[in-house]
């Protein structure tokens, strides 16, 4: 799909590689499996469920069970990244977004949601899993502010437009423009974390993984719509 409109549909993706800077993704990382999952909130605790896939032809799903009585699950984009890390996108206007360090049949992280004001704690393991891994470090951002963006469509036609990045603590809320050719500005409600030197954001129902490039980042916005990653590149304006 073009990256002009608004996506809310289920989520499935491939690894492609990227031509400007390091490829974030890590292909090889399989966490595939059902986990049972705890999310800890300030007074209270919710058990769900995880089920992580990856075909055959490279594709990653996640579909989350919250014992809803009509049986209903959600299915959402998944990427691993880095040397032991994914990130699922819940979509939504803002979306959540989960990251995780990937262990032996176990999963440990956060719930970055809007709705809380403090990090929530997230993690499961396996039926035949093993001891939790250390949760991802968190880093606080250099420059927030404003970022101009530049990225591939999966048809070969580019788009531009401009995210501002606000810091709250290590969670960073984004609010994204961005100006096709041929229709009216589109804008974004998102949420991001920067893990090691990845930049991990989720923007409506689009999952993106940047590397650093001194105040800069490259790296990809994953299209369930084409089955690809493209390049998108942020450049730091100034605050």
């Amino acid at each position: 799909m073009i990256r002009s409109a608004f996506l809310s549909s289920i989520l499935v993706i491939v690894l492609f590689s990227i031509s400007c800077g390091e490829n974030p993704l890590n292909a090889e990382l399989d966490p595939s499996g059902t986990y049972h999952m705890t999310v800890e909130y300030t007074d209270s605790e919710l058990s769900c469920t995880l089920i992580l896939i990856k075909s055959e032809s490279g594709f990653l799903k996640a579909f989350w069970d919250y014992g809803d009585k009509d049986g209903t699950t959600y299915e959402n984009t998944a990427v691993c990244f880095g040397e032991n890390y994914l990130a699922i996108c819940e979509p939504g206007d803002p979306p959540t977004l989960d990251v995780f360090s990937v262990g032996d049949g176990a999963l440990n992280g956060y719930w970055v949601d809007y709705g809380f004001e403090e990090l929530l704690k997230i993690y499961g393991v396996t039926e035949e899993g093993n001891d939790l891994p250390e949760p991802p470090v968190l880093m606080s951002p250099d420059n927030p502010g404003t970022y101009t963006l530049d990225g591939d469509n999966p048809d070969g036609s580019g788009y531009v437009g401009y995210l501002y990045f606000e810091a709250f603590g290590k969670v960073i809320a984004c609010d994204q423009t961005i100006t096709p050719d041929y229709e009216q500005d589109s804008n974004y409600m998102g949420v991001a974390v920067i893990i090691d030197d990845y930049l991990v954001m989720a923007v409506s129902s689009f999952l993106s993984v940047y590397t650093r490039s001194g105040n800069d980042w490259h790296g990809v916005l994953v299209d369930y719509s084409e089955d690809v990653a493209t390049d998108e590149n942020l450049r730091y304006t100034g605050s």
